[in-house]
């Protein structure tokens, strides 16, 4: 196979913002709190979301996909031996589900927030890599709006309790027994990965927007009833 410099690169282009020590102590993730409410209808949603959609590879090649660095990212998964096979997950839109997503996406306080939701089974992986929101950044760009990269955050909520070989790490840093609600966020520039090495589900809940002064991540709270 081609040889592959996305990392390489990408060490180059963070060298200022990053230490790339991979024995580094310092938190590279921020626990913003947890969310307390009656999680039932997402629940739901997230026992039948295999049923409602056909699962997603990150490796797979969408003929739709003609972002170059989209395309270099996914050519860099399969350069390290990721495969469709091992890569899978099922996903839901908030837009395509409202009602349910709303009132998570409104305790962010986040402009023009967005969320989703994906379910990864054992024995699945999302490789290691950095969120662009490519999608985002175009949704706000048709609307008019001109924002710094800088202000666009993502918010991850864990939808399942902790369990035995589930893993995220992000940076040097490894999340680990969390409950469910627990809310964690990162610099953009850092890159995560997320593993189901275990025996149930793994399910998890983004919400990326734009951060004002009033966005969770700034608040003194560690606990938000809704």
């Amino acid at each position: 196979m081609k040889k592959n410099n996305y990392w390489q690169e990408y060490k180059k282009k963070y060298k200022l913002k990053w230490n790339f020590n991979p024995f580094s102590k310092k938190k590279d993730y921020l626990y913003i709190g947890r969310i307390k409410t009656d999680f039932k209808e997402i629940d739901n949603l997230t026992v039948k979301l295999d049923r409602l959609y056909s699962a997603e590879s990150a490796v797979e090649k969408n003929p739709k996909i003609k972002n170059k660095k989209i395309l270099k990212k996914i050519n860099s998964y399969l350069h390290w031996g990721y495969s469709n096979e091992n890569t899978k997950f099922f996903r839901a839109f908030s837009k395509d589900h409202e009602n349910i997503f709303e009132k998570y996406i409104k305790v962010t306080k986040l402009e023009m927030p967005v969320s989703s939701i994906i379910k990864q089974y054992p024995g699945h992986t999302v490789p290691w890599h950095q969120d662009n929101h490519f999608d985002f950044a175009r949704k706000i760009k048709l609307k008019g709006i001109k924002v710094k990269k800088e202000k666009i955050i993502r918010y991850m909520m864990f939808l399942t309790d902790w369990d035995y070989g589930h893993f995220f790490s992000v940076g040097s840093s490894v999340v680990e027994k969390w409950r469910k609600g627990d809310i964690i966020t990162w610099k953009p520039h850092l890159h995560h990965c997320g593993c189901n090495g275990g025996m149930k589900p793994k399910v998890t809940m983004n919400i990326t927007g734009i951060m004002n002064k009033n966005s969770i991540h700034l608040s003194k709270k560690k606990t938000f009833k809704i």
